[in-house]
């Protein structure tokens, strides 16, 4: 079908364009069911790559596969494009890309691609045997994070490790991490500023994707478990901005595949030195069961108090494991 006016097309590409906004509440079923045909002009035509009509799974970042413009003579034309309308990778729905290449005669070219985001599946929860600790390391990988790994091998445990992902000296720790038998968890990619990060879903879900794509890069895999900075309860402002809240928030994780935990052991909290540490953990209140423990890589007395704190728990018959999401979820909300 041909256009000769710009602002028509253009009007009538915003009413086909169903995509589901990148904020709280949205309706999926309001996106369309069938990818739209090209529609070329007779002096320019959009050829897309790949698929017309995709699926992606649910918290992967999302990579368009591309298109090729080209006017009549051949020439590309591709620069000239104007995409309108992008996935969100963290909400579950069906969006549109609109690709645009018009000329100064208002002949214009369109074509556009359907993107069907999907949940990714969750295995069932199953608590793991009485006895079980499960340590955990925030706020690496950093000048800590070897010793940490070395006191842990001499030992045959393996833990889980929520990385701070910006701190990019240290990243060629993530494969060793991964080799040893550990989880690799996020964290986040900057923990600078929880106001930041907190803001709204947009701030908080582009971080953690940035994180994501570079565990991905480095490792060859995604995260599954994460840990929100300062724990759930400081991520009440984010919740509060989510018609849904709390559940809502956790709902979003779920479809990306993911399992958010905070902790319910936390031997540095008292003293802040290698002795209060291992004395806090090795006198607890009541027998461990099912314990997440929340330690720092990225904090010195902590990393030394491991050796002491694993030969007591051993002795003491535990088992310890990594995080993984048939784990029940540990949440403060």
């Amino acid at each position: 079908m041909l256009h000769r006016n710009a602002s028509a097309l253009l009007l009538s590409c915003s009413l086909l364009l169903c995509a589901p906004a990148a904020s709280a509440g949205f309706d999926p079923t309001d996106a369309p069911s069938a990818a739209v045909e090209e529609t070329p002009s007779p002096f320019r035509r959009i050829e897309l790559l790949g698929d017309g009509e995709l699926e992606w799974p649910c918290g992967v970042p999302f990579e368009d596969p591309g298109f090729i413009a080209r006017g009549a003579d051949g020439e590309d034309l591709s620069g000239s494009v104007v995409i309108e309308g992008a996935p969100v990778p963290w909400r579950v729905g069906d969006y549109t890309i609109t690709y645009l290449c018009s000329a100064d005669d208002g002949e214009i070219a369109a074509a556009r691609r359907l993107v069907h985001i999907k949940a990714q599946p969750l295995p069932d929860v199953v608590l793991p045997p009485a006895g079980t600790i499960c340590l955990t390391f925030d706020d690496g990988p950093c000048e800590y994070t070897e010793r940490c790994l070395e006191i842990l091998a001499s030992h045959n445990i393996r833990a889980t490790f929520f990385i701070v992902a910006n701190q990019t000296k240290y990243l060629p720790l993530l494969p060793k991490i991964v080799e040893g038998g550990h989880t690799l968890g996020i964290h986040c990619y900057d923990h600078s500023s929880y106001g930041m990060l907190y803001r709204d879903e947009e701030h908080y879900f582009t971080d953690l994707l940035k994180a994501q794509q570079i565990i991905h890069d480095y490792t060859g895999q995604y995260a599954h478990v994460v840990r929100f900075p300062g724990g759930s309860r400081t991520a009440s402002h984010l919740a509060g901005t989510l018609k849904g809240g709390y559940p809502e928030l956790y709902g979003i994780l779920h479809d990306m595949g993911i399992r958010p935990y905070d902790w319910n052991v936390q031997p540095e909290s008292a003293t802040k030195t290698v002795e209060g540490t291992i004395v806090d953990f090795t006198h607890p209140r009541e027998p461990y069961e099912y314990a997440v423990v929340l330690q720092h890589d990225a904090r010195r007395f902590s990393v030394e108090a491991l050796d002491q704190m694993l030969a007591w728990a051993q002795a003491e018959g535990y088992t310890f494991a990594p995080l993984d999401t048939t784990y029940p979820e540990v949440l403060f909300n």
